[in-house]
């Protein structure tokens, strides 16, 4: 992949015209990813981990990492004294690098919602980030992140400005609950941060 600006890079990835297509870019960017995204992306990890633990006060509870890619969210949650991570993601590529940053208690090569997914155990917390935007995750795999928490956990995650609306009908439910969100313009479609307290009413998964 030839080295691009953060827009450049970030409408290239949106630009994955199917499931397979965009496994295959993460796998191909894995080895450049964080020269190639670190002086834009680095303080997102970090806000994103941060708030997690703001709404979640219990470090012994379990973190579901979603697109974990390379693990920057790991190491910003195990400097915060998480140690109970699990790590998700589309890409071998990227599970590999994250793998090499050793925060992770399991790493698993699934999409949201498949049946390596609804398998995990059910965590306490979730945090998403660069995960719901153009081709990758929309509100269907939003309402499953809901399915993976026990009765009630928190979610951090990431989306652009534009993007937001789509998601909007999930975050509407009484059971979703804001608790805070954050503007970070490292794009020209400003991202924001935000987290929500979530009751999960549905009994089916693994417990």
């Amino acid at each position: 992949m030839p080295e691009i600006q953060p827009n450049e890079w970030l409408k290239w990835i949106c630009s994955s015209q199917n499931f397979d297509e965009l496994r295959d870019n993460y796998d191909q960017w894995a080895d450049k990813y964080e020269a190639d995204v670190g002086g834009v992306w680095e303080p997102v990890p970090l806000a994103a981990a941060l708030m997690l633990a703001k709404y979640m006060g219990n470090k012994e509870g379990v973190i579901l990492d979603v697109g974990a890619g390379t693990g920057l969210v790991g190491v910003a949650l195990a400097a915060l004294g998480f140690e109970r991570i699990i790590g998700i993601d589309i890409s071998p590529g990227m599970l590999t690098q994250a793998a090499a940053k050793g925060v992770y208690s399991s790493l698993v090569c699934c999409s949201i919602g498949n049946e390596k997914f609804r398998n995990l155990e059910k965590v306490n917390g979730i945090i998403a980030t660069g995960v719901f935007a153009q081709s990758h995750a929309g509100p269907v795999e939003l309402s499953a992140l809901q399915e993976s928490l026990e009765s009630v956990g928190v979610l951090v995650f990431t989306a652009r400005q534009s993007f937001l609306p789509e998601l909007q009908e999930v975050l509407s439910q009484p059971q979703w609950t804001l608790l805070d969100s954050k503007v970070m313009p490292i794009y020209d479609d400003p991202m924001y941060l935000v987290a929500y307290k979530i009751r999960n009413t549905t009994k089916f998964g693994k417990k």
